[in-house]
């Protein structure tokens, strides 16, 4: 039963290791490069691993060392803790989630400032544009004022100063660049 026991050390240790691994370096930078378009996975990633590590080791260590269950009772037993450990994960994970996503949709504007756009309707002195921009993997198109005076061709790059009640405030990539 020795060798149970060692068994369930290191994979508490090694959950625990892995768990702080993904805090300090995110779940983002864990994955392959080639898939960098796609979201990770709420289930098989990394913080969930450390989870089910961290849960097999803790439940199963106390029964080997602790109870006489036969090795397969444990073992079960300890698969059950690490499947708790990751259901709470996620859940945990998804509330945070849900609220810091629901928190940051007033600040939202502020995360927009100094957005690279491009113009898909001209935008004169007298009449809105339209622009499009990527934000969190969507595509966005909302109507546009120019800054300067000058008019803003359809193709255009812009860069987002601001938006206010839904109007994009833009002012040309070249004017922004020159100042840089």
């Amino acid at each position: 039963m020795t060798i149970f026991r060692a068994v369930f050390l290191i994979a508490f240790i090694g959950g625990l290791i892995l768990a702080v691994f993904a805090m300090l370096h995110g779940v983002e930078h864990t994955r392959r490069k080639r898939n960098r378009s796609r979201a990770p996975s709420p289930f098989f990633n990394l913080p969930a691993v450390a989870a089910f590590a961290a849960g097999f080791g803790a439940v199963g260590y106390p029964l080997a060392s602790r109870t006489v269950l036969p090795a397969w009772g444990t073992i079960l037993i300890a698969i059950a803790g690490g499947a708790l450990a990751i259901t709470g994960m996620i859940t945990l994970l998804a509330q945070w989630a849900l609220r810091g996503r629901s928190a940051s949709s007033g600040s939202e504007d502020h995360e927009i400032q100094g957005q690279l756009a491009v113009v898909t309707r001209d935008i004169t002195s007298s009449a809105d544009g339209e622009i499009s921009y990527e934000y969190l993997g969507r595509r966005e198109v909302v109507p546009a004022r120019s800054l300067g005076v000058n008019a803003v061709r359809s193709g255009s790059d812009v860069v987002i100063d601001r938006i206010e009640n839904g109007v994009a405030f833009v002012e040309e990539w070249a004017v922004v660049e020159l100042r840089l």
